[in-house]
């Protein structure tokens, strides 16, 4: 690479720093208005990308008990859980969210992936293909109940689910790794 093309790319300390500020800004908003939703979940999300996830759920949180109807927050919420290892909120939140939008792909998949990572893996099942018949060209759904079958020693179940991952975008080398992994982890116990 040139060094003139890498005077182009923002440096990583330069986005913090943006983000930091951003932070500053919305805490100064929230300070003057402590019923904006939208400054919580905004400061949230930048707070979950600083990779300060406990405080991001605090924010949506707040943002919630504003306003418990929107589905986003509970996902938000339930992403930020996934990052501090506490699946069964993070399954309670994508469940919520799912719950207020019925067609939410996302908090479904994601709720799936939780229980997986739960050894659910019967439940993780049932919801990827409550996700599947939402919409089946999404690679997440087939991911999971590919990591599930393998787990439960489905193995030809697990790779016809494989092969629909990745025709819908999962990366076959990551999700390759990850079901050597649920096979070993099956034979362990």
């Amino acid at each position: 690479m040139s060094h003139e093309h890498q005077k182009k790319l923002p440096d990583m300390d330069s986005i913090v720093e943006n983000m930091e500020k951003e932070v500053s800004d919305l805490t100064k908003l929230i300070d003057s208005d402590p019923q904006d939703v939208n400054a919580y979940s905004r400061r949230g999300l930048i707070l979950g990308q600083l990779v300060r996830p406990k405080e991001a759920i605090d924010d949506f949180t707040k943002a919630i008990s504003i306003n418990p109807e929107d589905s986003t927050l509970f996902y938000n919420r339930g992403m930020a859980y996934v990052h501090v290892k506490q699946l069964s909120l993070a399954i309670d939140d994508f469940t919520q969210s799912a719950n207020i939008d019925p067609e939410n792909v996302d908090a479904i998949s994601n709720a799936a992936m939780a229980h997986y990572e739960s050894r659910h893996y019967d439940v993780a099942i049932r919801e990827s293909d409550r996700a599947i018949k939402i919409d089946s060209k999404r690679s997440l759904p087939y991911a999971v109940r590919a990591l599930a079958c393998a787990a439960l020693g489905e193995d030809e179940v697990s790779k016809d689910n494989l092969a629909k991952a990745v025709k819908y975008g999962f990366d076959p080398h990551t999700l390759g790794m990850l079901i050597k992994q649920a096979r070993r982890s099956r034979q362990e116990n």
